[in-house]
């Protein structure tokens, strides 16, 4: 409800103007003076019009006005008089009354002038509002774009890495403190203002100009570029390698460029003497898992030779010494084909590619293996069937195969169950081979392809059949699957797509 001021020393007409007003819904607030009046207007925010008369005692209709518009007020005032004239009119004017009515007050006439200037009011208002708000939120916004300066500033020079903006002119316009140590420039002033040349050498300076002015060209507002090992020069004429991410924006219309450069000197020095002591690891790990193999079983092939070249030398211990020797030389065999494996590129080892039939190559495989100790002992449970063909390297195949049935044997201690099938399902070609022996955990699986890695005791076991395994499957495109639990046997299916 909109709340009016009645300002008039005449009781009947402020009576008479508060009946009209109040008929309309507004609530009416008299006073007979102007000091009244102000004291009300000061101590009551809420009125939305003032309507006064002219002449009376003491302070007049245009005291009021003036008060109101020297005080700043957002409250429209409505002059009334019975006796116009030019020089209130003038005042009226000069002060902003909202409007300036000769008595008798017509009904309408005041109603419609009430309407008009509240209607205004609650605009300026509303107005004035919006631009409050507005002003507050620009504060606000200029409060955190200055906190923001400042944490961009702080983070900038907390970090080790150097970062550098240059303009479209390949000008430095900016460098924090990190860019001042690892170039080695006392202080800002030797750095800031020059070209970006002063940071290459003289023999990398043609390709990375070209590389800055290609992204310089691309016309996009932002993008992000990275370069790699990077030769740069201090200002001592010092170089160091660097990786550098490059960064282009556009600002009040003007093009920059901020790369970040980090020194990877030590890293790389780093990564080396890693390599270099992982690959002395790898080699003393090669040399005595390898030398073990080899000497367990030229020991043994010596010392039963040995015996059965004896003159006293009984036929069975003869008998015994070929069949040591065989089995020993099929050992040194397998170790030799997955050495030279390891030599071989994916080109070279599917050079050569056949379509074979699954059912005879395991048959020939098996009939080479099953006089030796390995699988000598083990129940092997194998019924070829129909023609399987698949195309691979038949010594790959075979390799490969070789590596599954040897491992299966050793999971059983050479004595147990080792049952393999051949079938076709979903057009696509399956052998699988299961053993019934210790199994694997779940930890053991997830680094059985890594090389030289094997859960053998030393001199049992080199830990490269798997990784031969590995080669091969990935250069032919098999699928292998292992399931596998501890104490439960396990189970290898190799899916040959083709």
């Amino acid at each position: 409800m909109s709340k009016i001021l009645v300002i008039d020393d005449e009781e009947e007409i402020r009576i008479a103007l508060k009946r009209v007003l109040t008929r309309e819904g507004y609530e009416v607030v008299l006073s007979a003076s102007v000091l009244d009046a102000i004291e009300k207007v000061d101590s009551n925010k809420d009125f939305s019009l003032v309507i006064s008369d002219i002449m009376m005692k003491g302070k007049n209709g245009i005291d009021f006005i003036q008060y109101v518009s020297e005080s700043n007020k957002n409250l429209p005032v409505i002059l009334i008089t019975g006796n116009p004239n030019l020089a209130t009119a003038e005042s009226a004017v000069r002060f902003k009354a909202f409007e300036y009515i000769s008595k008798p007050v017509d009904r309408f006439q005041i109603l419609s002038v009430v309407k008009r200037a509240i209607d205004s009011k609650t605009k300026i208002d509303v107005d004035a509002e919006k631009l409050h708000q507005s002003e507050i939120m620009e504060k606000v916004l200029r409060s955190q774009y200055l906190d923001l300066n400042r944490q961009n500033a702080a983070i900038l020079n907390a970090t080790s890495d150097a970062v550098i903006t240059i303009d479209f002119n390949k000008t430095i316009v900016f460098a924090n403190f990190a860019a001042f140590e690892m170039f080695h420039y006392p202080s800002p002033a030797d750095l800031i203002g020059q070209t970006v040349q002063v940071l290459f050498t003289e023999n990398k300076m043609d390709k990375y100009i070209d590389r800055i002015q290609e992204v310089m060209g691309k016309n996009q507002k932002k993008q992000a570029y990275q370069q790699a090992d990077v030769t740069l020069k201090r200002s001592d004429e010092t170089t160091f390698v660097a990786d550098v991410a490059i960064c282009t924006y556009i600002l009040d219309g003007e093009s920059y460029f901020t790369g970040v450069i980090r020194d990877v000197t030590q890293k790389k020095m780093m990564v080396e003497q890693l390599i270099d002591s992982e690959r002395r690891a790898f080699l003393s790990t090669v040399a005595a898992s390898i030398g073990h193999e080899i000497n367990n079983s030229l020991t043994a092939i010596q010392g039963f030779v040995e015996m059965a070249t004896k003159e006293t030398a009984e036929a069975s211990l003869k008998d015994r010494a070929l069949q040591v020797t065989l089995n020993q030389t099929q050992k040194l065999q397998t170790l030799t084909s997955n050495l030279l494996q390891l030599g071989k590129s994916s080109k070279t080892r599917s050079e050569t590619i056949e379509s074979i039939d699954v059912n005879k190559v395991v048959s020939h495989v098996l009939e080479v293996f099953k006089e030796t100790a390995r699988l000598k002992y083990c129940q092997i449970n194998w019924e070829p069937g129909e023609k399987l063909s698949i195309k691979i390297n038949p010594d790959q195949f075979s390799l490969l195969l070789s590596n599954i049935l040897l491992n299966a044997a050793d999971a059983t201690k050479n004595t147990g169950t080792i049952s393999i099938q051949a079938f076709k399902e979903r057009g696509s070609v399956h052998l699988s081979i299961t053993d019934d022996g210790y199994g694997m955990t779940e930890e053991v699986i997830s680094k059985i392809y890594e090389p030289y890695f094997t859960t053998k005791e030393l001199g049992r076991g080199t830990g490269l059949g798997m990784f031969v395994v590995k080669q091969i499957i990935d250069s032919f495109g098999i699928k292998l699957t292992i399931s596998s639990e501890p104490e439960k046997g396990s189970v290898f299916t190799f899916i040959f797509s083709n």
